[in-house]
């Protein structure tokens, strides 16, 4: 273990701006939950009857997970937003420990770390650390939050232990991912995937009848594991030893897996292409496809199976807040004031998936700096390929498939309801919603293109964007925020159908801003010294 110490060092000191954003932005929901506990349920008597309907209502436990506390503004939190948190928690997990691990490996930096006195294994281990690290630090801010803004202190440690062993599970996940393969978006993409598979399984297993066989599945599910731990509600703190085993088990098959493969590879090494380019890869275009098209594929089945299970929720729907009035009014608040709970609820869940796919743009147009960084953008514009066409072919795809996947996904969220109804024309009025939130999507890609073209080291902005977005619609309603703050998203002007009146001039506006960036971003992508981004 040479050099240990300094490689965590390292690591701790070119992560800390990257890992303190994502400590910060997911630290602030979880006592800012808390403080709006009296907004929704203003007198504990009422728990109660809640509890009970929240418990029997498949609909709001597979959204938010099972309530087993409401009595007090902890057990609230930890099921308003704990799960929700924990996901996020193990996205940043994955992120920061391919980064440190197989970012580094594939850019050499690893390679140059080794030429030392270094052991074979430090790297990786100075990784996992750094990583572990963070979560244990999001544990202590969730439990210190908690601990001030008034909630039980038991309860306090057990809901930061849960996040932070949640978070922990996903840097084991990262990590062994991270030696599967040679590229890392490939490792970032299968640890994701883990991660939206266990997410799903939640939601499925919550989603059922009690007495169903499917409702075991949740003890399979990392992100579900928080939950069960019960902060606040008499906690079982034997069941935080799963995470603690399971990472401790990822992250010592990584180990073995790194003593297995050869530096640089990985048991599923990039198969050799074919002797001769095809006619696709004649042009700008069909390179850009052929280098996305997994992260495409991948997106759009998890995003369809997303719409298609959150869309059959609403065939129990009608009942669903009968006993609780207060949970009503802040979902009707999510969808726009609807007078239907039902349009109110596609409302608010195409605001989600329409930032999904905004975030999808974003990636897939990081690709191209990509590209730029890795000197592979150089080969390319050395031919007669001209700048502009070379960021067109990956900015065409930032635009053309989040257009295709809301669409989609509208209509797939809309099917089940128009099935029990018996009326087709739920489907056209949900993917009409869904079509006048696209100009928000266009517009976070414009700002993208904008900043790709101009100022690349600024690109961060643009997740900045879709974060506040996320976080506006998720909790805003909850935490009762001005609506000056709940309008500083590229969505808020936008009309929100079938809830609302269609108003073309915010639509065309934004449209019209979206192509004034993306139209300033290739300008500046042609005039700028790739060499000095």
């Amino acid at each position: 273990m040479n050099g240990l110490g300094t490689l965590v060092r390292l690591g701790a000191r070119r992560n800390r701006l990257y890992l303190a954003v994502w400590l910060l932005g997911l630290f602030v929901v979880v006592p800012a939950t808390a403080t709006a506990y009296e907004q929704v349920i203003p007198d504990p008597v009422q728990a109660g009857p809640i509890i009970e309907g929240l418990s029997n209502n498949p609909t709001m436990r597979a959204m938010l997970g099972p309530p087993f506390s409401l009595v007090e503004p902890g057990g609230f939190t930890v099921w308003r937003v704990g799960t929700f948190v924990a996901t996020v928690a193990g996205v940043m997990a994955i992120l920061a420990t391919v980064r440190l691990t197989r970012a580094d490996e594939e850019a050499g930096r690893t390679e140059l770390v080794r030429s030392g006195v270094v052991g074979r294994h430090v790297p990786l281990v100075a990784a996992v650390l750094v990583s572990l690290a963070a979560c244990a630090v999001l544990g202590v801010l969730v439990t210190a939050g908690m601990a001030g803004a008034g909630t039980d202190a038991t309860g306090s440690v057990a809901f930061g232990l849960g996040m932070a062993l949640t978070a922990a599970v996903f840097v084991g996940v990262g990590a062994f991912a991270a030696q599967l393969t040679s590229s890392a978006r490939t490792a970032r993409g299968i640890a994701l995937a883990v991660l939206g598979a266990a997410y799903l399984l939640r939601a499925l297993a919550d989603g059922v009848a009690a007495d169903s066989p499917v409702r075991r599945l949740q003890w399979v599910s990392p992100v579900e594991w928080m939950a069960l731990a019960r902060p606040y509600a008499d906690e079982r703190w034997w069941v935080l030893l799963l995470p603690a085993a399971l990472t401790a088990v990822l992250v010592a098959l990584a180990v073995r897996l790194e003593a297995r493969r050869d530096h640089g590879s990985g048991p599923w090494p990039p198969r050799p292409g074919p002797p001769g380019a095809g006619a696709l890869l004649s042009s700008p275009a069909g390179l850009a496809w052929r280098l996305q098209r997994g992260t495409i594929f991948g997106w759009t089945i998890g995003l369809l199976v997303f719409s298609v299970a959150i869309g059959s929720l609403t065939t129990s729907f009608s009942s669903m807040f009968q006993d609780v009035p207060r949970l009503e009014m802040v979902l009707r608040r999510m969808g726009a004031g609807a007078e239907e709970l039902t349009q109110g609820f596609f409302v608010a869940m195409l605001s989600i998936v329409v930032l999904v796919v905004a975030a999808l743009g974003l990636q897939l147009l990081g690709r191209l700096h990509q590209e730029e960084t890795a000197g592979h953008a150089e080969v390319v514009l050395s031919t007669a390929v001209r700048r502009t066409g070379f960021a067109g072919s990956h900015l065409q795809l930032a635009l053309v498939v989040p257009t295709v996947l809301i669409l989609a996904s509208g209509a797939l969220m809309a099917v089940p309801q128009a099935v029990a109804d018996g009326d087709p024309g739920v489907v056209g009025d949900v993917v009409s919603g869904a079509a006048a939130l696209l100009p928000g999507v266009w517009l976070v890609a414009g700002l993208g293109m904008l900043l790709l073209g101009w100022l690349p080291r600024l690109g961060w902005v643009a997740w900045l964007v879709v974060g506040w977005s996320l976080v506006v619609t998720w909790i805003g309603a909850l935490l009762n925020l001005p609506d000056w703050l709940l309008e500083l998203t590229p969505f808020a002007q936008l009309p929100q159908l079938p809830v609302e009146a269609m108003r073309w001039t915010p639509v065309l506006v934004t449209a019209a801003i979206a192509a004034g960036l993306v139209v300033l971003g290739l300008v500046g992508y042609r005039r700028r010294d790739l060499a000095a981004s």
